[in-house]
C-alpha cells in the first residue's frame, strides 16, 4: 500500500535545493554535470519563485527530508512537436521508489496545472511509463528524440 507524503511547493522547501541539485547532477550528468550547459541551482531557484510556471513540487519525509521532485514547465522535450506544458524534472530518490512518492508528485503537478487553468499537460519519459499510465495519462503515439533515444510522449487531460 502506498504511503502518504507531504507535498509542498518548492518555494516552501527552498532548503532542499542543494540536495535536489545534486540529484539532478547525478541523474542527468550530460545536462547538469560539470562543464555542461545546465545549472541545477539556477533552474531550481527559478522554479521556486511561486508565480505561475515554471513551478515545482517536492515530497517530504516526516522529518522534512526531500524524497522527490516534479516540475511543471512551459517547455521541454516534446515542444518541437508543438506540445506543452510539461511534467518535467521528475525524480524520486531510489530508496523511496514504489512507495507512492511518484504518484503523489504526479497528482500534485496535475492539481497545480488545473489551478493555472490548463486543460492538458504532457510528459516525455522512458522510466516512468507505468506510473503515468496508472495515473491515467495517455500514450499519444508520438515520440521525442533525447540523448537516450526515442521517448514516449504522454498526455494528461485535466478537464473533468
Amino acid at each position: 500500500m502506498d504511503e502518504t507524503f507531504p507535498i509542498v511547493p518548492l518555494e516552501d522547501g527552498r532548503i532542499a535545493i542543494p540536495v535536489i541539485a545534486q540529484w539532478f547532477c547525478d541523474q542527468w550528468p550530460t545536462w547538469y554535470g560539470p562543464d555542461r550547459p545546465g545549472d541545477a541551482i539556477a533552474d531550481l531557484a527559478g522554479w521556486a519563485e511561486g508565480s505561475g510556471m515554471p513551478l515545482a513540487r517536492i515530497a517530504l519525509s516526516d522529518t522534512g527530508d526531500p524524497l522527490g521532485i516534479a516540475a511543471l514547465k512551459p517547455n521541454g522535450l516534446g515542444e518541437e512537436l508543438g506540445l506543452g506544458p510539461f511534467l518535467s524534472a521528475f525524480y524520486v530518490r531510489p530508496d523511496c521508489r514504489r512507495r507512492g512518492v511518484g504518484m503523489a508528485l504526479t497528482h500534485a503537478i496535475e492539481d497545480a496545472a488545473r489551478s493555472l487553468g490548463l486543460s492538458s499537460i504532457y510528459g516525455v519519459t522512458d522510466g516512468a511509463r507505468g506510473l503515468l499510465m496508472r495515473a491515467g495519462w495517455l500514450d499519444t503515439g508520438l515520440t521525442a528524440q533525447s540523448e537516450r533515444g526515442l521517448l514516449t510522449v504522454f498526455r494528461k487531460d485535466l478537464t473533468p
